[in-house]
C-alpha cells in the first residue's frame, strides 16, 4: 500500500465552488486553452476512464443490521445504475469519458460490516485490499482502467487522517464531504475509488457551522440527496482525473470543484435524483465564460482535444 505517497486527493469541499486538497499535486506544464473563464482547465496528459464500470461497497454495521439502511443501499445502487444511463454522461463525454448516456455499467455490490469507526486513508486502502484478497471486491483485470469503486460509509464511520489532510464527519477540523483517490493493488493493478461518508445532519453542521448559506450541501436536502450529489461530484472527477494528472485546473481544481455546491435534479427511467452540476469546458469556451456548469446535455458533447 501507498502510505507515504504525495498528499493529493480529489474531493468535495464544504464551501461552494472551492477545490479541496491540492497542496501537493504535481502540476504538469500544460498550455492554457483559448477563451472561457477557466483557460487553465486542461488535460495534463494523464489517463481517463473511458468506459466506467461501477462497483459499490457499503461499510459499517448499520448497512447489515438496519432495514432502512438496507433499503437505502438498494436506492444508492439504483442511482449509480441510472447515472450511467443518464444525460449526465453526455457532459462527461467531452473529457473522453464514454460516448454519452448508456456508457459503462453497474457491476455489483458488497457490504463490509466489520470496519473501524475511525479510519485513515491507509486503513481504507487496507480494507479494500483485504476485500479483494477474499473475493468481496473484484480485482481490476490486468491492463483494465475502467473499474471504479464507490464506498458508502454508515453514519458511525469517520475519517481522521490529518497527515493526509483528510478529516471527514468529525466534530472538529473537517476538510471535505467526500473524496476520490487511487492506489496500486498487490497484483499490480491501478485501483480507483471514491469515499462517500454518512452525510447526516451532524456531519453537515460540523463542517458548516455557518449554516446553509456557506455550505455546498444543505440541511434542507435529504440525506439521500446529499449522498447522490456528492457521488455525482466524485464520479465526474474520478472518471476524468482518476490518477490526479488528467483534467484539472491547478488553482480551481477538477470538474466537480468548479461547480461545487450547484445541485440539480435529473430523471432517469421514472426515478428523480439530485446530482451536482459539473464543469463543461466546451460550454465555457463557446459562451466565453457565461455558462459552464451543467448537470446534463441533450446529446453527447464531442471530445475536446486539450
Amino acid at each position: 500500500m501507498n502510505d507515504t505517497r504525495r498528499i493529493a486527493h480529489g474531493g468535495v469541499h464544504a464551501r461552494p465552488r472551492t477545490p479541496v486538497l491540492y497542496g501537493a499535486r504535481k502540476v504538469v506544464a500544460a498550455a492554457p486553452s483559448a477563451g472561457g473563464a477557466f483557460p487553465n482547465f486542461v488535460n495534463n496528459g494523464g489517463p481517463v476512464v473511458d468506459t466506467p464500470i461501477v462497483y459499490t461497497s457499503f461499510w459499517g454495521s448499520l448497512w447489515q443490521s438496519d432495514a432502512a439502511h438496507q433499503s437505502e443501499a438498494d436506492r444508492l445502487n439504483q442511482f449509480c445504475t441510472d447515472l450511467l444511463k443518464s444525460n449526465f454522461m453526455n457532459v462527461l463525454s467531452q473529457y473522453g469519458v464514454g460516448t454519452g448516456a448508456g456508457t459503462g455499467g453497474f457491476n455489483g455490490t458488497s457490504t463490509i460490516g466489520d470496519v473501524s469507526n475511525q479510519l485513515t486513508n491507509a486503513d481504507i486502502e487496507g480494507v479494500i485490499q483485504n476485500a479483494i484478497d477474499d473475493g468481496t471486491i473484484p480485482e481490476p483485470p490486468a491492463g483494465n482502467t475502467s473499474q471504479l469503486l464507490i464506498v458508502f460509509f454508515d453514519e458511525n464511520i469517520e475519517i481522521n487522517d490529518p497527515s493526509q489532510q483528510l478529516v471527514l464527519c468529525e466534530p472538529n477540523g473537517d476538510t471535505a464531504f467526500g473524496y476520490h483517490d487511487f492506489f496500486t493493488t498487490s497484483a499490480g493493478n491501478p485501483f480507483f475509488y471514491a469515499i462517500i461518508p454518512g452525510l447526516d445532519d451532524a456531519c453537515i453542521q460540523e463542517s458548516c457551522p455557518g449554516g446553509d448559506a456557506t455550505c455546498s450541501l444543505q440541511l434542507s436536502e435529504t440525506q439521500e440527496q446529499r449522498r447522490t450529489q456528492v457521488t455525482s461530484h466524485e464520479f465526474a472527477e474520478m472518471t476524468s482525473d482518476p490518477q490526479l494528472n488528467a483534467w484539472y485546473d491547478p488553482q480551481n481544481g477538477e470538474n466537480g470543484d468548479i461547480c461545487n455546491g450547484e445541485s440539480e435534479q435529473i430523471t432517469v427511467n421514472g426515478n428523480t435524483w439530485t446530482v451536482q452540476r459539473i464543469y463543461s469546458k466546451s460550454d465555457d469556451v463557446r459562451t466565453n465564460g457565461a455558462t459552464y456548469c451543467l448537470a446534463q446535455a441533450a446529446s453527447p458533447i464531442p471530445p475536446l482535444s486539450s
